[in-house]
C-alpha cells in the first residue's frame, strides 16, 4: 500500500512538474488562447492629443478602419479634446504615449508635472528637449519616473480607460535606468508596456530582474522608417501585411490630415510630418488595406486583451 502511495505522489510530482514547464513555455500567442502559428497583429496610432488633425484622423481610424489601437500624449495641448472622447468611448482601445520629448520647431510643450519637481527634463526655454540624445545626456531617472507616473496620473483623473503604455520617440528604451522607470510605471499601474524581443537591454541585469509573466514581451514590432516612406506607404504597408510572421505584432503608425495645422505642426521636418501622415490614413482607410488582410488571415487583437488577459489575468 505504501509502495501505491508512492508511486501516485511520484507521479503527481511529475505531472506537476511538466504542466508547470508547458505553462512557462507557453508562446504569448498561445497564452491569449490562439495557436503559436496565428498572426496576430495591433495596429496602432501613436500621438493622440498632438493636434486636431491628428485626433479626428485617428478617430476616424479607429471607427471605420482596421486600425484597433492608439495612444494619448498626454502633455499635448490637444489632450483635453481626445481625453472627451476616450471618456464617451471606453471600449475603444487607448493607452498612452508617454511624452519626455517636444520635437517640432515651433510647436512645443512641457511635462504635467511642476517644472521645479522635473527641472532636468527641460530646456532652457522650458519645453521637453526636442531630441532624445539631450534628454538623455540630462534626464534624472526619479524625475523621469515622477513625470512617467503623472501622466498617466492625469490620464485616469480624466477618466480614460487606459489599456497600454507605449513611448514617444522610444525616449525610454535607451538607457536601463530609463527603461527601469518605463516598466515600473507600467507594474505599478498594472498595464503592459511596449516591449518587444529585439530590446538588447531587457537582458540587462537590473532590467531582467523586474520583468514577470505579467510583463509583455510582444515578438516584434514594426513601423516605417524614412527610406520606407521615400519608397511609398502602400507599398511598405502591403509587404508588411504580406510577409507578417506569427506571434504577436505590433504595428506603429501615425494618423492625421495633410491640413495647415498639420503642415504648421510639422515644419521643417521633412519625415514623420503631414504627408506622412496622410499617407498612413490614406492606406489604412482602403479597401486595399482590409482585402490584405482578409487574404493572408491576420488576426486583430488589442493591447486590452493583453491588458486584462495577461497583466492582469494571471497570477
Amino acid at each position: 500500500m505504501r509502495l501505491h502511495y508512492r508511486l501516485i505522489f511520484i507521479f503527481l510530482i511529475g505531472y506537476c512538474s511538466t504542466h508547470h514547464l508547458t505553462a512557462q513555455t507557453k508562446t504569448l500567442a498561445e497564452r491569449l488562447g490562439y495557436s503559436k502559428d496565428a498572426k496576430l497583429l495591433i495596429i496602432h496610432a501613436d500621438d493622440l492629443g498632438v493636434s486636431h488633425s491628428e485626433n479626428m484622423a485617428s478617430i476616424k481610424g479607429l471607427e471605420e478602419s482596421p486600425v484597433n489601437s492608439a495612444s494619448i500624449m498626454v502633455p499635448c495641448p490637444w489632450f483635453p479634446e481626445i481625453a472627451t472622447y476616450a471618456k464617451k468611448n471606453k471600449t475603444m482601445d487607448l493607452g498612452l504615449h508617454l511624452t519626455l520629448n517636444s520635437e517640432w520647431k515651433h510647436y512645443k510643450w512641457a511635462g504635467v508635472t511642476s517644472k521645479d519637481s522635473i527641472a532636468s527634463l527641460l530646456n532652457e526655454d522650458g519645453y521637453f528637449y526636442a531630441s532624445v540624445d539631450s534628454l538623455i545626456n540630462h534626464a534624472n531617472p526619479s524625475e523621469v519616473s515622477l513625470e512617467l507616473r503623472n501622466q498617466v496620473k492625469r490620464a485616469y483623473a480624466f477618466d480614460i480607460d487606459v489599456t497600454h503604455l507605449d513611448t514617444h520617440m522610444g525616449a525610454v528604451i535607451w538607457t536601463p535606468e530609463l527603461l527601469e522607470a518605463y516598466i515600473k510605471t507600467g507594474q505599478e499601474f498594472q498595464l503592459p508596456v511596449l516591449l518587444d524581443k529585439d530590446m538588447k537591454l531587457l537582458k540587462h541585469t537590473s532590467v531582467a530582474k523586474l520583468l514577470t509573466r505579467q510583463d509583455v514581451i510582444l515578438d516584434r514590432i514594426l513601423t516605417a522608417e524614412p527610406k520606407d516612406f521615400d519608397n511609398g506607404m502602400e507599398l511598405y504597408y502591403s509587404q508588411v501585411i504580406e510577409n507578417l510572421q506569427p506571434g504577436v505584432n505590433c504595428l506603429l503608425i501615425h494618423l492625421a490630415y495633410d491640413n495647415a495645422e498639420m503642415k504648421a505642426v510639422t515644419e521643417g521636418h521633412k519625415y514623420w510630418g503631414s504627408d506622412w501622415r496622410q499617407a498612413d490614413f490614406d492606406f489604412f482607410t482602403s479597401k486595399k488595406a482590409k482585402e490584405l488582410l482578409n487574404k493572408h488571415h491576420i488576426v486583430l487583437i488589442t493591447w486590452r486583451q493583453l491588458r486584462d488577459e495577461i497583466t492582469r489575468g494571471e497570477k
